[in-house]
């Protein structure tokens, strides 16, 4: 608890009024001989993958100060000319940063400025002084050939520690609901919360103007209307896809015919998918008599990689795909962040089931196909 209490005291000292012209100033400075670095070229990107850039700029006897207007404080993403890594990101508010590269290690990044930034900063420094109290630096290095109560023991330590960094931040989080920093987590856990979480934890910014039109707060709503939309008692959106043989296969044909049907979203290079997969066999043998079908949507981008999965883990169920990987337009339309997942509608096409677990899945067909 003292950790939390001395976390909380950080970030709320480091708090002050932004400016008032939404202008702020990246100055970047390295340590050491720039000529080692890849580039003299620096790019600042908004986004955590740095999709957009905002500015580019030459290094000049080793520094170069980007300027500019924030209109929704957020993550950015400083990089070197021709590197797909970004040396580091920087919560930018209304403010000034100074950002220190080290020339022989440029992943050796000090950021400083900004009251969320120092908060990140701080963040970042007590849990990996936790990480380090933990020993985990040695546990994580002998994972691979512990014994299976050894890695037991090591996953408890790691757990603690999660929950001590989590308590951190969530004492952050209460603080300051509507931080921009706040909404960013959420942002960052969207494909993990369930609709219910997500709902609740965005509440606090609904109606408030400068959220508006924030591109997180936006893709937030757009989230939370399309998960709605797929809950249960809600129609499942009608699709249609290839088979492996080029054969159209549309899913409305498929669920009028069963009593229960299950999409199920995979791909060959999943290893928990194809894991999965002789237990979904004895499923579907055990059901499909009864009414139980399952249409297989595949996230490859390999027509041959997926052909041999289905025949390797012997698969006879139907199986399509437009072959586009994570961009798969079936995923899309059902909001598919990880697999294996699933959706489970009946006759009628409505959604009985999100996300069933495996482990319950077998109990949760026995009920429906009495």
């Amino acid at each position: 608890m003292k950790r939390v209490f001395f976390l909380l005291s950080i970030f709320l000292m480091v708090s002050c009024a932004p400016k008032v012209d939404n202008q702020y100033s990246v100055a970047v400075s390295v340590d050491g001989d720039a000529s080692q670095l890849t580039s003299q070229t620096v790019i600042l990107a908004t986004g955590l993958k740095g999709n957009v850039v905002a500015d580019t700029l030459a290094l000049v006897d080793g520094k170069c100060t980007f300027e500019g207007v924030v209109e929704h404080p957020n993550y950015y993403s400083l990089y070197l000319e021709g590197s797909q890594r970004p040396l580091t990101r920087i919560f930018v508010e209304s403010d000034d940063y100074t950002v220190t590269i080290n020339a022989e290690n440029p992943q050796d990044v000090v950021v400083e400025g900004g009251a969320i930034q120092s908060f990140i900063n701080s963040f970042g420094q007590k849990s990996d002084e936790l990480y380090h109290a933990y020993k985990l630096d040695s546990l994580t290095k002998g994972y691979p050939t512990a014994s299976d109560e050894q890695k037991e023991q090591i996953q408890e330590v790691y757990a603690k520690w999660q929950s001590e960094c989590d308590s951190i931040q969530n004492a952050y989080l209460i603080a300051n609901p509507t931080s921009p920093y706040t909404l960013s987590t959420i942002i960052q856990d969207l494909s993990m919360l369930s609709y219910e979480e997500l709902v609740e934890k965005f509440a606090p910014f609904e109606g408030l103007p400068e959220y508006e039109n924030h591109p997180s707060a936006v893709e937030i709503k757009r989230v939370i209307a399309l998960v709605k939309s797929l809950q249960p008692g809600e129609q499942a959106p009608d699709f249609e896809q290839n088979d492996p043989n080029g054969k159209p296969i549309k899913f409305s044909d498929i669920y009028s015919k069963n009593k229960v049907t299950m999409i199920d979203f995979w791909a060959s290079w999943c290893s928990p998918c194809r894991q999965f997969n002789p237990d979904l066999v004895k499923i579907y043998k055990k059901y499909h008599k009864k009414g139980f079908e399952i249409l297989g949507v595949s996230m490859d981008t390999k027509h041959d990689a997926w052909v041999k999965a289905i025949k390797d883990d012997k698969l006879t169920w139907p199986n399509v795909s437009d072959l586009n990987g994570w961009d798969n337009v079936v995923g899309a339309a059902y909001y598919v962040r990880y697999i294996p997942q699933n959706i489970i509608v009946d006759q009628t096409g409505k959604i009985i089931g999100r996300q069933v677990e495996k482990d319950q899945l077998d109990a949760f067909l026995a009920e429906h196909l009495k």
